[in-house]
């Protein structure tokens, strides 16, 4: 279980970083790039951010889940919780604007996916609090 507890942490943070970055870096940067080359430049984008954040998103929501099911507190079932909220943004808002401004640049969407993403960023801070939480309480 302390190996899990652990790999959690350390899932969080790093999801937090992408996530950040992703709030503050690129998906601002969106609205810099010229109309012609959006498609090219959003489709790059998620073709490569998908492959980093897909496997550990997935591997966060499992850890979690195991964490929540195997040992039962708060902090674990709160845990798991956000990691549902998460992708429920992911799944239910994020993606469909994706899905919208793949095919040509949209002003108003693209700042849509800049203020909804701070759900997850938000969510993100709130789970690497509680992994910090777990950590301390659990390892040391």
């Amino acid at each position: 279980m302390n190996i899990l507890i652990l790999y959690n942490f350390s899932i969080s943070f790093f999801m937090l970083g992408l996530i950040i970055t992703t709030q503050i870096v690129s998906y601002p940067l969106f609205l810099k790039v010229d109309d012609s080359f959006f498609t090219i430049y959003h489709q790059s984008y998620v073709n490569k951010i998908s492959l980093i954040a897909i496997p550990i998103m997935l591997s966060e929501l499992f850890v979690s889940f195991i964490l929540f099911y195997f040992n039962i507190s708060f902090t674990t079932s709160l845990s798991f919780i956000i990691i549902i909220f998460i992708f429920m943004s992911t799944f239910f808002i994020q993606v469909p604007i994706h899905n919208q401004i793949q095919l040509r640049y949209n002003y108003k969407l693209i700042k849509r996916l800049v203020i909804t993403n701070w759900i997850r960023t938000i969510l993100w801070i709130l789970k690497s609090f509680l992994s910090i939480k777990l950590f301390y309480k659990e390892l040391i």
